[in-house]
């Protein structure tokens, strides 16, 4: 298929399944929303099988590897960091702080499990 036509084809199933979406969410239909959610993963599957030209090259895959490596500890350092000092602005008065630092400790947390889990999972299926 044409990249110009599966694009059409794609904004296409995207209208149709945001709105689809949107009126079961301000209606309060439950079956709709999983059906829209379930119909757009099946139509994302089928569109990606049509297309025909090479997705990535390998500089688009190691490019796409460091800057996802980065944004892994960039976070992870940052929402510590911020973690901490919202826990020591705990001590000085500020104690609606606390609660958020401690959200931000434990996202920088389950965010590292889940890079050790999938880099141990790689590591094993690609031999690194």
């Amino acid at each position: 298929m044409k990249p110009k036509k599966l694009t059409l084809y794609r904004i296409l199933a995207a209208i149709i399944m945001a709105t689809t979406f949107l009126y079961a969410v301000l209606f309060g239909n439950t079956i709709l929303i999983v059906f829209s959610i379930i119909t757009a993963f099946i139509l994302t599957i089928i569109l990606a099988r049509k297309q025909q030209e090479i997705i990535a090259d390998e500089r688009t895959k190691l490019i796409n590897e460091k800057s996802s490596t980065m944004t892994v500890r960039t976070f992870v350092s940052g929402a510590s960091l911020l973690g901490f000092i919202l826990w020591g602005l705990d001590y000085i008065g500020y104690a609606e702080l606390y609660p958020l630092g401690s959200t931000l400790l434990y996202s920088a947390c389950a965010l590292m499990i889940l890079n050790m889990i999938f880099g141990s999972y790689y590591r094993r299926k690609y031999g690194g």
